[in-house]
């Protein structure tokens, strides 16, 4: 893949991957009668962030990849839980619809071995659509949140992928770091 330097909107992530992509496929199937209002996630990359950067330059790209090795070195394999689906926003708008992700101990020590930080709380999520229209979304709000009601799986972790803008497409899947961690 040609990379053209700086690159933007890098960001290294926990990616969902088989049966766990497959649900967070159909849950997106089954909100697309909303889709004037919603503005879904790509669904081939499902993934929960970790560290986001707006744009870096190949060396600090190459050593946000050798830090991803290191980190990825350290953890086994390990499940994180969709516990349900919530909305986000400021002002008394919602701007995201995300699916939840339980806080566990495996969770927070792959995320505490991660060396960077924007200065906010972590807080674990799974990006299902941006709210494109705020007013109009409230006026379906709970037949969406119906929809997505009782949402519960399991996705099984043992990688950290590395994604970017490349040539203009978003989430672009750079390289993944497996982890090798008893």
């Amino acid at each position: 893949m040609d990379v053209q330097f700086p690159l933007r909107s890098v960001f290294l992530a926990l990616p969902l991957e088989g049966q766990p992509k497959w649900q967070f496929q159909a849950l997106q199937e089954e909100l697309q009668s909303f889709a004037d209002i919603l503005r879904f996630q790509n669904p081939q990359s499902p993934h929960l962030t970790l560290m986001f950067w707006p744009g870096v330059g190949a060396l600090e790209c190459k050593g946000i990849g050798e830090q991803a090795q290191k980190i990825a070195s350290l953890h086994a394999p390990f499940a994180m839980k969709v516990t349900g689906a919530e909305t986000f926003g400021n002002r008394g708008e919602d701007h995201v619809l995300f699916l939840s992700v339980a806080f566990s101990d495996e969770l927070a020590r792959v995320k505490k071995t991660c060396p960077w930080s924007d200065g906010r709380p972590f807080a674990p999520h799974i990006t299902l659509a941006r709210v494109g229209h705020p007013q109009r979304f409230n006026t379906v709000k709970k037949k969406v949140m119906k929809i997505l009601e009782g949402t519960a799986f399991d996705i099984p972790v043992d990688r950290l992928r590395l994604y970017a803008e490349v040539n203009g497409v978003k989430q672009t899947p750079l390289e993944d770091f497996v982890f090798g961690g008893k």
